[in-house]
């Protein structure tokens, strides 16, 4: 079984997703879901951070690429940060890369969006 945990942390301008451990073809269902629910429910502004995660298959980046142009209808937006290893691969063998706002880290996507650090909730 694989092990992916998610993480929902929203903020009053925008939503974190972070993710820990495996993304593939049984966990991407789960995710998607998930980031159904903060697009429609909560936030159109999502920063997925993919530090912790450990693998990524080709369901994962397709989770990831249908919730960017889902983020887009809703004119939000979506951005990775803290890619790494798999899924860096990946996203750069496919050219995907291209398609996604990619930061080092959750606090460097904020400033890239809003100029500034959000505080993180406690």
């Amino acid at each position: 079984m694989t092990r992916l945990s998610v993480t929902v942390n929203d903020h009053p301008r925008f939503s974190v997703v972070s993710l820990d451990g495996d993304l593939d073809k049984t966990s991407a269902p789960r995710l998607e879901e998930t980031l159904t629910e903060v697009l429609t429910r909560r936030q159109s502004r999502v920063i997925i951070d993919t530090t912790r995660l450990g693998f990524c298959d080709s369901s994962g980046v397709w989770t990831l690429l249908t919730t960017l142009r889902r983020a887009y209808e809703l004119n939000g937006w979506l951005r990775l940060a803290g890619v790494h290893g798999v899924l860096g691969r990946m996203l750069e063998l496919t050219r995907l890369a291209e398609a996604f706002p990619i930061d080092r880290d959750v606090q460097e996507s904020q400033m890239r969006v809003f100029g500034e650090s959000v505080p993180t909730p406690r």
